[in-house]
Formats: structure tokens, C-alpha cells, sequence
């Protein structure tokens, strides 16, 4: 709702008429001086139309400068990008590297991994996974063996690596945690019968992504390999970064700007002063979807498209390309960047359908090119268009060796990093993401700066405690959250909040990060201070208790044991309650521990589906929160280096169901296809039912979220679920919805709904098909060979509930994490 839907002039509304008016008298001077003074900042790119016309505007205008501005950091270098088979890999080292969960083609990669690692047939761990990182993530949270280090460890940890696999004897300056950690795994990759692989991150130091780079050459066999860059960050025609731009801002060379899309008054390191500068601009316009902080700044901001209102195309990582397909016509009078990058170079502007079509007719010629051009839209991508990999240079005959810093123990190290819900900013308004937990703190609308337990017991801080952080000029008030295995002395500040105008949603949570950024700065800063200011910030945690206590929700295995059954088949409990006669279906589903990433794809998937209200800060700290499937996140061993354990917790789905005992109006009641049902119009809101479930999977509607009459949010329901109002329990269904439309699908064709027809929602959106949903009836579906695997288990089976969901065991080596002495 808070999209822009008109021109805005000096703050006011406007018309993009007045605005055209305008530009083509400023136009004129422009060409007279050959575009002398006309400046366009974009973001990174990898769209070939909009490519295209950014050429154009620099050719009519050969005095005009093209800046581009990121506040992510860049993926490849020199031209090229690093890219990684990791269905070949039987080692994988990741250094401070997200890239199941951050990278452009992390979806890609965390399917290729966990195929590898799928336990089937009690068949043993195919590959090992290593980690050295300094703040737990995402992908760290799956290794095997993962090691708590700070960006000044990490070069002597490789130093020590390369030395090893060089032949040369270890360096006798590491811990005990290091030397174990060196020592497994330089004896995983001698011992390896297929690929080694190391990632670094972006945000990693230059040399340390250049030792990854030879540790590639010599012993990944090409399963690491050198691909084209795809994004437009090293573009020759580029005149460069937003710290030129600000320069010539400085300079005032610049009378004219076009700011496509960024926000660099908000994502600007704080050295710059973008903002004053900008205001000096006399000619400054903005186009985006929101009136964000820069647009604020700007003479014009015109309102842009949403991708799925128009035309455009981009590459993928690997460089395929897409043609983008609009799935609604422009809800407001608004413009795509294409479009609006056309009518700066020709008055006469164009379409984006027919801007995107030029583009491909231009690249593949032929008389073929309707053919092509349907064969393209139909496919979703563009035939062949896929990189070709470059050559690798020769491998190196030994390892790089690092520059180290001695290890000051008692100095903090500032870490920056994307927040992994709203990224750097740009989803801030977003309410299902700023509500959604995160995937390993499970905070929501906010972030806190995440100190290690060693670090908060020194400075005497628990979570929630506020602390003014310093470096040099700068600085910065942030709570914090002690985050178990973050490296002691790191102190990690997330981007992407403290906004002012982001919209109704995203203004006024957490901290703005990027107050405490230099150029020189971007991802760490050495030697910060800390002082606590003795008050407190309320953070708001859908999890209060993430170890396990002695008692096995998630159940791990050694993969000789994975053969092995876990669990005696609960049909063979006695029970009071009568069996339930099945009918041609028996729903039921089974959740893969040992393959999900812990990455909330599921819960948002879930909530989009099933229209689930967003309920706000205040109710969820309440524990009033709506999401019917939530992802349980628990530590084991050792606050300093735990396992990190994730499990997906839908609706049981019980055979014995306790909540249908107790629901005085049979409100919840037992489906002929066994599955529990919510009535809706029946429930009155006792809400015995939740009481009695012991898997607390039941949401109660406190408040009344359906929007007003007449609010575009009623284009994003679900039609096909009710929306709730106040007074209701609601829960999972198994998407019921979906169910119902293959079988109405089914019966129309006189057969059964095959393995696979219907698909719930969560299964549908999970990048690493951890979850698996099918007819129980049917021997043959997946769903049942998967729950006749040894590893199958049901949770809390000893309550004699007899869910219908059951969960695989995560497999795990022996000794992995913390590492054998």
C-alpha cells in the first residue's frame, strides 16, 4: 500500500507530464554541451535491455557518466566469477561463506549439496562440509565441522591448511580447536575420491579469497570453475563507484543525476556526506517503488514499476537468460527503468515489451526470431544462453601465504553483514519479512548487534542491553544478542534497519548499521570501543530456549548407524482411541533433518499461501505470532562452538489428535483422509484445543488483521483460503486447498491423484526438497518410501499421538563439533 503511485515534485504531488515538460527544456541544454554535467547511478545490473539503453543515453550524451552503487558486496573479480559444482564435491571448506543461503545462485548450490548428502537407504555420508567463519550462519550451520574464527585467525588457520597440504610441518601458533580442525580436515582431502572445494565470501579479504582461488585450481579437478561476470560492476563504460560519484558531486561537475532504483542517502558510508552533496544538485530524480530516503533529497521522484508489472530480462549467475514476464498490467501510473532510461536518450520513448524484444532481435537475428521469441516465453529461459566457463590458469605449486596480524585478544573487530531477512534495506517494508524470525537468532523487526557469550560475559551484557559502540569519529547505540559459536572479540552489526522512509512497515525498527561504515570500512572495522549505558532495548524472540535438555526433538546419527531403525513403528502402542478407517488417501508427510537448510523458505511460502495475518512487534512479544509452521533452532555441546541443529514444526496432523477431544463445539474435527480440520464458523475461541496440543502448533486470532475495504492488499489473498477474522484458531491443513484442486482434477479424468499432484506449499517452495507430501495408501509414492527409512521418527511418539508427519534424522560424522582433541 505504501507503493508510489504518482510523480512527486519538491514533496509534492505531481504529474508526469509536468515532469516531461520540464526534462525536455533541460534536455536541450544537455545536448548543446554533448550531455556535460548528466550523471545516472544505477544498481549493478545484469539485464541486457537496460544495458542496452544505458549505451544509448551514453552515446547521444558522450559527456554524460554512468555511476553504479552497491552497498552488497561484489561476487566476482577481474571480469570473472567464481562458480561451483557441489553435486561433485566430496570435501567442501567454506570460509565465511553463505552461499546456500546469500549467494546469487544459492538456491542452485544448496539443491546440488544436499542431493549429495541425501541419506537414502541407510546409504553413508557422501561428502563432509567445513566451516571457519566468524558469526554463525546459514550455511555454516550445516558443516560438519565448523570452527568459530575471527577475520585475524583466519589466515594463520590457512596459512596452516596450505602448509599441510604443501608438506610442510603445521604452525605451532594455533589453538587446540584450530589443530584439531587442520588436522581432520587436511586428512578428509588427502583422503578424498572426488572434488575439493572452498568458497570464500565476498565480504572476506582479498588474499583470503585468493587462497580459495588456489585451493580451487590444485584440487577442485573442475568442479570449481571461472565464469564470465554477469553483473555490470566492471563495466568499461562505467565512470565507477558511488565514491566517485560523490566526488564529482564534491567537485560540482554534476548538474543533472538519475538515480535508478538505489538509495545511496541511506546506504552511503557516512565519509561520503552523500546526502549534503546531493542536495546540491539542481536537476536530481529519482525512480523507484517507494519514496525512500534519497527520493526525499530529490527535485522529482517518479514512481517505477514493480518487476511483475513489466517487461524486462536478466541473467542468472550462470548467465542464463530470462525473459521477465509481467503477471498483472501496472496497478499505478508507473514506468519501468527501461523505459524511463529510453526517454532520457529519445523523447519519443518506448514500450518495455517492445525495448525487450529489440534487445533479443538485435542478439540472434534469423527469420526465426518469432519462433525463438514464443519457444522463449513458454520455456522461461533463453535457449544456450548459459556462460561459457573461461580457462583456469595453471595451478599454483604451493599455497599463498597470508599476511597475519598478531591476535590482540582483548580488541573488538566490527563485522557488517546483509540482514538475512530484509537484506541491505530494500525489503525493510516488507511485513513477512520483517516478521518472519530469522533463520539462527529467530529475532523479528529488529536486529542487535551479535556478541560471542565469552564477549558478553567480559563486558557483563545480556541480550537486550544497549551499548554505544565507538570507532574513531564515529559512532553507533545498538542492543545486543548473544549468539552461541560467534567468534570471541567479534561484534556483528546487520544492515538494512534504522529506516526513515521506508514506509507505514518498515520505519523506526532496530539500527541504522551503515552509520558506522567507511569506504575504507565497508564489511570490518578493527579496534572499536564499548561502553553499556545501563538501559534496555526490547528484542523481540519467537524461540526462548534452544537447547534440548537430554531429550531428542531432533535426533542425530552416525552415518554407520544410518541403516539402523531409530524407532519402533508406533502402530504398535496401545491406544483408547478407535483406529480410523482410511480412505482412498491417507495424507502424510515426512521432513528430511539431515537435508533442511533452516532457511524459512517453508514459513513464508506458508504464510503467502494460506493468507496469514503479519500481527506486529508488540503481539509477537506476546507470543501471539500467526505462522502455522515454524522452524525450531537448537544448540548442543559448548556455548563457545555448539552443533546448530534446525527443525520445521507444522501441524502433526495426529491420528490421536488431543485437540479434538476437548473443542466443545467440534470445531477441530478428524477428516475420512486423516486430516485435522478447522471449521471455522464453528470455533468460539475457547481455545482448548491449543492447550491441548503438545506441539504448540495452533494459532489463535486475537485481533481483527483483515484490511479496509478497498486496500490493494486484497490482490495478494489467496482466493482460494478463507481470511480469518477475530476469535478463530487456525493451523497447517496440508493445504487442503491444493489437495481439493487435484482431486477435482483427478475425478474430471475418472483416476486417482497421482504421487506428486498435489504438493503443499512448504514442499513446494523448499530450495532442498526436504519436505515430502503424498498418499500414504499409496506403496509406491515417495512419501512412504521415505518413511520406511530407518532413520523415520515421529516427535514427542511417546505421547502415543500417532502424527502423520514424521522427520529423518540428520546424519552426522563422529566427533563433528566440537572437533576430537
Amino acid at each position: 500500500p505504501d507503493r508510489s503511485r504518482e510523480p512527486l515534485r519538491l514533496g509534492e504531488p505531481a504529474s508526469w507530464s509536468a515532469f516531461e515538460d520540464e526534462w525536455l527544456g533541460l534536455r536541450a541544454e544537455l545536448a548543446t554541451a554533448h550531455g556535460a554535467g548528466l550523471a545516472i547511478l544505477t544498481e549493478p545490473t545484469t539485464s541486457p535491455t537496460l544495458l542496452r539503453e544505458i549505451r544509448r543515453v551514453l552515446k547521444i550524451f558522450p559527456g554524460a557518466r554512468w555511476y553504479q552503487h552497491t552497498p552488497l558486496a561484489r561476487y566476482d573479480a577481474d571480469g570473472w566469477q567464481p562458480d561451483y559444482d557441489f553435486a561433485a564435491a566430496a570435501v567442501i571448506f567454506s570460509i565465511q561463506s553463505d552461499c546456500f543461503y546469500l549467494h546469487p545462485a544459492a538456491v542452485r548450490y544448496g539443491r546440488a549439496f544436499v542431493r549429495r548428502r541425501r541419506i537414502e537407504n541407510g546409504r553413508a555420508l557422501p561428502c563432509r562440509f567445513y566451516a571457519a567463519e566468524a558469526v554463525p550462519s546459514v550455511t555454516g550451520a550445516l558443516a560438519d565441522f565448523r570452527l568459530p574464527a575471527s577475520p585475524g585467525r583466519q589466515p594463520v588457520l590457512l596459512n596452516a591448511i596450505g602448509s599441510a597440504l604443501d608438506g610442510v610441518a603445521t604452525a605451532d601458533d594455533l589453538s587446540l580447536d584450530e589443530k584439531n580442525f587442520v588436522r581432520d580436515f587436511v586428512a578428509a582431502v588427502r583422503a578424498r575420491t572426488s572434488a575439493a572445494l572452498c568458497v570464500a565470501g565476498p565480504e572476506c579479504e582479498d588474499d583470503v579469497r585468493a587462497w580459495a582461488t588456489a585451493f580451487n585450481r590444485r584440487l577442485s579437478g573442475g568442479a570449481a570453475r571461472r565464469l564470465p561476470a554477469v553483473r555490470s560492476d566492471g563495466d568499461p563504460q562505467a565512470a565507477g563507484d558511488l565514491q566517485a560519484l560523490a566526488d564529482a558531486l564534491g567537485r560540482g561537475q554534476i548538474r543533472s543525476l538519475f538515480i535508478f532504483g538505489a538509495n545511496p542517502v541511506y546506504t552511503a558510508p557516512q565519509n561520503l556526506a552523500f546526502a549534503e552533496k546531493l542536495g546540491r544538485v539542481p536537476f536530481a530524480v529519482h525512480l523507484g517503488e517507494h519514496a525512500d530516503e534519497t527520493a526525499a533529497l530529490c527535485r522529482w521522484h517518479l514512481p517505477e514499476s514493480h518487476f511483475l508489472e513489466t517487461w524486462s530480462d536478466l541473467r542468472a549467475y550462470d548467465g542464463t537468460a530470462t525473459i521477465q514476464q509481467p503477471m498483472i498490467e501496472p496497478l499505478y501510473a508507473t514506468r519501468s527503468a527501461a523505459e524511463m532510461m529510453r526517454f532520457i536518450a529519445d523523447p519519443s520513448g518506448g514500450d518495455a515489451y517492445e525495448l525487450v524484444r529489440e534487445t533479443w532481435r538485435l542478439a540472434v537475428g534469423g527469420t526465426d526470431f518469432e519462433a525463438r521469441w514464443h519457444r522463449w516465453l513458454d520455456r522461461g529461459v533463453v535457449d544456450s544462453s548459459a556462460s561459457a566457463a573461461l580457462p583456469d590458469p595453471a595451478a599454483p605449486e604451493r599455497f599463498p601465504v597470508l599476511a597475519a596480524v598478531p591476535n590482540q585478544a582483548e580488541e573488538l573487530t566490527a563485522l557488517f553483514s546483509p540482514d538475512p531477512n530484509v537484506l541491505d534495506g530494500r525489503w525493510s517494508n516488507n511485513a513477512w519479512l520483517q516478521e518472519l524470525p530469522k533463520p539462527l537468532t529467530k529475532l523479528t523487526w529488529d536486529n542487535a548487534a551479535l556478541v560471542s557469550p565469552q564477549l558478553a560475559a567480559r563486558l557483563g551484557l545480556e541480550n537486550g542491553d544497549v551499548v554505544a559502540w565507538s570507532a574513531g569519529e564515529l559512532s553507533l547505540e545498538a542492543p545486543v544478542w548473544i549468539m552461541p559459536g560467534q567468534a570471541d572479540s567479534c561484534v556483528n552489526f546487520s544492515l538494512g534497519y534504522g529506516r526513515t522512509h521506508a514506509g507505514s512497515v518498515g520505519d523506526g525498527h532496530g539500527y541504522d548499521a551503515y552509520d558506522f561504515r567507511t569506504t575504507d570500512a565497508l564489511w570490518r572495522r578493527d579496534k572499536i570501543g564499548a561502553r553499556k549505558l545501563g538501559r534496555r532495548y526490547p528484542l523481540v524472540s519467537t524461540q526462548h530456549h534452544f537447547t534440548m535438555e537430554g531429550r531428542d526433538p531432533v535426533r542425530v546419527v552416525t552415518p554407520d548407524a544410518a541403516d539402523r531403525k531409530i524407532e519402533a513403528p508406533i502402530e504398535q502402542a496401545p491406544s483408547l482411541y478407535p483406529e480410523w478407517k482410511r480412505d482412498l488417501y491417507a495424507w502424510g508427510m515426512v521432513i528430511d533433518l539431515g537435508t533442511c537448510l533452516g532457511c524459512n523458505a517453508c514459513v513464508v511460502a506458508c504464510q503467502a499461501e494460506n493468507n496469514i495475518p503479519v500481527v506486529g512487534k508488540e503481539q509477537v512479544a506476546r507470543g501471539r505470532e500467526m505462522h502455522w509452521l515454524r522452524v525450531d533452532r537448537y544448540f548442543e555441546g559448548e556455548p563457545e562452538n555448539p552443533r546448530l541443529l534446525h527443525q520445521p514444526v507444522p501441524c502433526m496432523q495426529c491420528e490421536n489428535a488431543p485437540c479434538e477431544l476437548v473443542c466443545p463445539v467440534q470445531a477441530t474435527t478428524h477428516s475420512s483422509e486423516g486430516l485435522n480440520d478447522m471449521v471455522y464458523n464453528r470455533c468460539v475461541g475457547t481455545r482448548y484445543c491449543s492447550n491441548n496440543c503438545p506441539y504448540k502448533v495452533r494459532r489463535f486470532n486475537f485481533l481483527d488483521y483483515r484490511e479496509p475495504s478497498g486496500s490493494p492488499v486484497y490482490l495478494q489473498k489467496n482466493p482460494n483460503v478463507t481470511v480469518r477474522q477475530r476469535g478463530v484458531m487456525e493451523k497447517c491443513t496440508y493445504c487442503v486447498q491444493r489437495i481439493n484442486e487435484a482431486r477435482i482434477t483427478a475425478e474430471k479424468e475418472n483416476r486417482l491423484i497421482r504421487d506428486g499432484e498435489a504438493q503443499t506449499a512448504c514442499q513446494q517452495a523448499c530450495p532442498a526438497e526436504a519436505i515430502v507430501f503424498g498418499n500414504l495408501n499409496d506403496s509406491a509414492s515417495r512419501v512412504v518410501r521415505r518413511k520406511s527409512e530407518p532413520i523415520n521418527y515421529h516427535l514427542l511418539a511417546e505421547l502415543n499421538t500417532r502424527p502423520r508427519t514424521s522427520y529423518l534424522a540428520k546424519v552426522r560424522p563422529p566427533g563433528a563439533a566440537p572437533l576430537p582433541s
